[in-house]
């Protein structure tokens, strides 16, 4: 383990989404980036014992990529008029140490919850001290999903991010967006059960 970035608060909300193509080139006409395109991504998210981590919806998980290995800590979420906000850290780790991580994780106790095996292409917008995402979710043998996300450098105030929040997703009002207040992880659990 090596590297580790700056913290950020990250304020988000996800959607089912039937029209990506449309929204797509929806968001470019904003100004949107494509940063990433068909980044594949294989996450194992882990829990304690007594599943807190679930119901307050902290995140320890390992993400890996072709490119990149990481474990990320996401504290409990704030729950901001249905946003969830929180602060995040992320750790890089090598790819050759991620069994190393994972036995680490498992000796502290915690156990692994569910993984996850997905398709990501994300488009970026900054904008004074905000960076906006959209991410475009293909979670294997589920269905897509529209991930609208504000990164800040410290929290923002309740008030100000429903305001910035709402007229964020605001602009894709027209593309038959679906919320889902639940995590990927617990999509996929319940999806896990089902089957």
């Amino acid at each position: 383990m090596h590297q580790k970035s700056e913290a950020v608060f990250e304020t988000e909300k996800k959607f089912r989404c039937t029209e990506i193509d449309k929204l797509v080139d929806h968001a470019c006409s904003l100004g949107f980036i494509q940063t990433q395109k068909n980044i594949r991504e294989h996450d194992i998210y882990f829990t304690d014992k007594e599943h807190i981590f679930i119901e307050k919806r902290i995140c320890l998980r390992i993400r890996q990529t072709d490119s990149h290995c990481e474990i990320t800590h996401k504290w409990h979420s704030q729950d901001t008029w249905a946003f969830y906000s929180k602060l995040e850290n992320n750790i890089e780790i090598a790819h050759e140490n991620k069994e190393n991580a994972i036995s680490l994780i498992e000796s502290l106790w915690f156990l692994k919850y569910v993984e996850i095996k997905k398709v990501r292409d994300i488009f970026k917008k900054t904008q004074e001290k905000y960076t906006y995402n959209i991410a475009i979710d293909h979670i294997e043998n589920i269905w897509y999903f529209i991930e609208f996300e504000i990164l800040s450098p410290k929290a923002i105030e309740k008030d100000q991010i429903k305001i910035i929040f709402n007229e964020f997703v605001g602009h894709f009002g027209g593309f038959d967006l679906q919320e889902e207040s639940l995590p990927y992880r617990d999509i996929v659990k319940q999806e896990d059960k089902i089957v």
